[in-house]
This record gives C-alpha cells, structure tokens and sequence, in this order.
C-alpha cells in the first residue's frame, strides 16, 4: 500500500473528504478473530474521512464508553450507531451465534446493507445467551460539568465548502475571496477565518464552564473534535449528553456543547476529517492558568 500523489487534492478537500475504495481493520482487508465471548472490544475510526454506521450480528453487545468516557447507563447496541473519524466506542459483547456460523461487526450503508468490517466463528461450549445489562464502568475524573445554564457562550459557524456559498474569509491576515482562497488550498472557514491561526476562538480561566454552539452551514458532515478536554452536548430539553471529545454535525445542524476549561494551554478545535482541517476547518481554545 502507498499513498497516492493526488492525496490532498482539490476536490475531496472541498467535498466529503478523502473516503478511498478499501476499508481495513488492524491493518488487514479481512478481520477474523478469536471468539470475543465476554470480551470487551475497543472500536476507533482511524479513517480519513469515512463515517461508519456500525452494528452487530450473531453477538450481543453494549455500549460502555464513547470518546474514553463511561457512558452513565449502558446501553445495548440494537440500533445502528454512527462513528465518525477521530471517534471510539467501547463495547462489552456476547457471541450468540450458533457454534460454526459467525458473528460480525457490520458496517451499514444508507440503503440498509451491511458488510462485515470484522468476523468471529461461535465456538461450542462458548455461553451464547446474551448477559444482563451490565453496571457502568467507574467514572473517570472531570467529567461533571456545572453552570451550564450560566456558562459564558460562544458561536461557532461553519461555512464553505463545494455548493457552500462562501464568498470570502481571513487567511494569513488577509480577507481572500473565494477563488483566492481556492488558490491557497482553502475551502472551509471558522466564523469567516480559514485556518487563520493568528488568535484564538476564545480564551479562558481554568475552570471555567463554557458553552459553545456549534452551526453547521455547509453540505456536508463534519466531525468536530476537541483537543484537551471533552465536552457534553445540551440537548434541546436541558439534559447533556454522553461526555465526549467528537460530535459528529450532519449538514444544516446546530448543536451546543458544554464543558469545563480544566486543562491550561492553547488547544486545537478542528474537523477530524482530516482534508477539511487542512482546507481551513481548524482554530485553537486558549486557556488561561
């Protein structure tokens, strides 16, 4: 395997990214396993660009952790869950296959099929009834985030990109227009800067809870990661969500996120998929000790 010399071009930064034609699990195109009985199974995108919708067959799994972080309930994995690039997800799993046929982790496509990403043969003797909902894994430390109601807030708009409509932006201390910055490479922006690194989102105290809403104005997912610390999304009804560092924002969404400036130094807020944090999708969070 090599990579190939119009890696970064032009179209897949301003589109979905580079996606490729083959997938591989630990560095091979097929994956078959030992039998994963009572196993614990740690799952990372480390693709460029490729959203995965994963779900299982032939075994019963819960979700345990998203991003390193305990989930408060876990819960089973009987609906597919996507998993961006920069994502993890960690799962307790059961094979219930019967002994000789194979259980898989799928990939699902939009039009509801699926391939095996990774396989394991049921073995006899192996328990094959599902467990009972298992207890959550122990907190892990900072994961409270208060004050959300009062947490200072900052915007966060996400534009550009192939049918996006931008029409100019900050890069290197310049306002470029649109074919300017095509010319540099530059597709995405951040609040009208494409990777203009000169200053910060936002600069804060350590231990400050911050609020960040986050608007996704272009034709495309992007999956928005955190350096540092993690974050919990506010849902719409007051209550957060799992703790993590990736929020994966689907085309036209807005979300909020919230969390604690508990880590002094400057800190990258990016799109994981790789070619749009090249093209522009990229700023950095100080914080202040």
């Amino acid at each position: 395997m090599q990579i190939r010399a119009d890696f970064d071009n032009r179209h897949d930064h301003s589109h979905a990214g580079r996606l490729g034609n083959l997938v591989t699990v630990n560095g091979a195109f097929t994956h078959e396993g030992a039998t994963p009985q009572n196993s614990r199974l740690r799952l990372i995108n480390a693709a460029n660009a490729r959203v995965f919708r994963l779900g299982v067959q032939g075994m019963s799994a819960w979700v345990m952790a998203l991003d390193g972080m305990p989930v408060v309930q876990p819960w089973p994995l009987n609906q597919p869950i996507d998993q961006a690039p920069g994502q993890r997800m960690d799962l307790f799993a059961d094979i219930t296959a019967a002994p000789g046929t194979q259980a898989h982790l799928v990939d699902i496509a939009q039009n509801g099929e699926g391939w095996a990403l990774a396989s394991w043969t049921a073995q006899t003797g192996g328990t094959r009834l599902p467990r009972p909902a298992p207890q959550p894994l122990p907190e892990n430390p900072q994961m409270a985030v208060p004050a959300i109601d009062t947490a200072r807030q900052v915007q966060l708009d996400m534009t550009g990109g192939a049918m996006g409509g931008l029409r100019e932006a900050r890069y290197q201390g310049q306002m470029l227009d649109a074919r300017s910055l095509a010319m540099q490479g530059k597709f995405w922006a951040f609040n009208g800067r494409a990777g203009d690194m000169d200053s910060p989102l936002l600069s804060a105290f350590q231990g400050e809870t911050l609020r960040l809403r986050l608007h996704n104005n272009t034709a495309f997912a992007h999956a928005m990661h955190l350096h540092g610390m993690h974050f919990r999304e506010v849902l719409p009804n007051g209550s957060t969500g799992p703790m993590r560092d990736t929020v994966l924002m689907q085309r036209g969404q807005t979300r909020d996120i919230a969390f604690v400036a508990h880590s002094p130094g400057k800190w990258l807020l990016h799109c994981h998929m790789l070619g749009h944090a090249a093209a522009g999708m990229i700023t950095w969070i100080e914080v202040l000790a």
